[in-house]
């Protein structure tokens, strides 16, 4: 097993970080431009392994179509590869095999596929009713007037809104429940205007028509998600300054609302033309109650930060993380219990009770890159920091262990 020896250098972290383009903007641009047909560039497109991996596959299926043969996609552990292509490979001529690491197989995929199939679509499980591996017999699927839960997921909604345009009659998703994540719904319905094809979202429907995506060259702004880690490392450290170019206020992502939540966990930020500047502040709350149900991919974050900092979090709205990469609130319950904080649940809530801070401590990453990311700047706080697999981190940021440590965040050592 890989691991990671991290020692802190200093408190006053400067400079500047450039992030590369957020990832779920990116996904969704390149499904739309393969559904397009369109041949254009994207500027500062994701680095992120999973982006990588999906437009690999993108490639991958253009040169396989109606080769008649049942093509494997092996998604690996990547949510928005595996759902997005299931609903693309459900109107693409040929057969395809979708399939993923042990933790995907354990991930639910059955909502999307009861949609897609209600729609006309051929789609069938090879093992665990409900989820992957997924055997699709791709073909024209018709429009019309479907119901789902999206509860467990955005990414069944966003799938089918991103094919909606190339059905025929359109598409209308009526939503069962009220969703979860939020911002990355109207995140895609947002791409999807830009490009050409008007949305109608309500809280309870979504209505796609018909029509093609145009496209022209387009500039991905940076990842919010990312940026995250170094609000976290502002709030664990000492007049620090650390600019990141090229992130706006007004951006379409959900969690662009990291600058407001870390406010009240002594970090402000400053907006300027050239991006953001995330300052270190002396003040800071004791206790934090805050809804992550539109904003899932900061909970471990906002958890280790106030673990280090000594706040009581009561986290609400989180059921859904475990079906993410791993169960975020179990795996991080496991990792900070070794400094003796506890997580208790209160009703549907989750009460974070912070510990005493050791002077060294050893983590597993639980195969989630988001754990390793989050427990990393903890470094700042613990004398020595190990984490077992921290290459995981490439699933969404590939340069999080080399950035870290140009800005002095900490020094690292690999071993075996």
């Amino acid at each position: 097993m890989n691991k990671i020896t991290l020692r802190s250098t200093d408190q006053r972290i400067s400079g500047t970080v450039n992030l590369s383009g957020s990832k779920s903007i990116s996904n969704r641009a390149l499904l739309m431009k393969n559904l397009s047909g369109n041949k254009i560039h994207f500027g500062n497109l994701s680095n992120s392994d999973d982006t990588k991996r999906l437009k690999y596959y993108l490639k991958f299926i253009d040169v396989c179509l109606s080769s008649g043969v049942p093509t494997t996609i092996d998604t690996q552990n990547a949510g928005t590869v595996l759902r997005f292509l299931t609903a693309y490979l459900a109107i693409q001529d040929g057969k395809w095999l979708i399939t993923g690491s042990k933790r995907m197989l354990e991930r639910p995929v059955g909502e999307l596929v009861d949609a897609l199939n209600t729609l006309g679509a051929t789609i069938k499980y090879t093992d665990k009713q409900g989820y992957p591996p997924l055997l699709v017999k791709g073909k024209e699927v018709h429009g019309g007037i479907i119901s789902i839960n999206p509860r467990q997921s955005s990414q069944f909604v966003s799938a089918l809104m991103m094919i909606g345009p190339y059905l025929k009659g359109g598409i209308e998703i009526v939503m069962e429940k009220s969703t979860v994540s939020t911002p990355y719904i109207l995140m895609t319905a947002k791409l999807m205007k830009l490009f050409g094809i008007e949305t109608k979202v309500t809280a309870k429907k979504i209505a796609v028509p018909t029509g093609d995506y145009t496209m022209s060259e387009y500039n991905i702004e940076p990842d919010w998600s990312s940026a995250s880690y170094w609000y976290q490392v502002a709030a664990l450290s000492t007049n620090s300054q650390i600019h990141i170019p090229n992130l706006t206020k007004n951006s379409i992502q959900g969690d662009a609302i990291v600058a407001e939540l870390f406010q009240s966990l002594g970090v402000e930020t400053e907006y300027n033309e050239g991006g953001i500047v995330i300052k270190s502040k002396t003040d800071s709350v004791s206790k934090l109650d805050f809804n992550f149900k539109d904003y899932p991919d900061l909970v471990p974050t906002v958890m280790a930060t106030c673990a280090a900092k000594g706040v009581e979090l009561m986290i609400r709205g989180i059921n859904h993380l475990k079906y993410k990469e791993s169960n975020r609130i179990v795996s991080m319950d496991e990792e900070l219990s070794k400094f003796g904080c506890s997580i208790s649940r209160q009703g549907q809530a989750y009460l974070l009770k912070p510990g005493n801070l050791p002077t060294q401590a050893e983590f597993n990453t639980h195969q989630d890159h988001r754990i390793a990311m989050s427990l990393a700047p903890l470094a700042l706080k613990i004398k020595t920091v190990s984490i077992n697999n921290p290459d995981v981190s490439i699933k969404s940021y590939s340069d999080f262990w080399d950035d870290m440590s140009r800005m002095g965040v900490f020094e690292k050592s690999k071993s075996q």
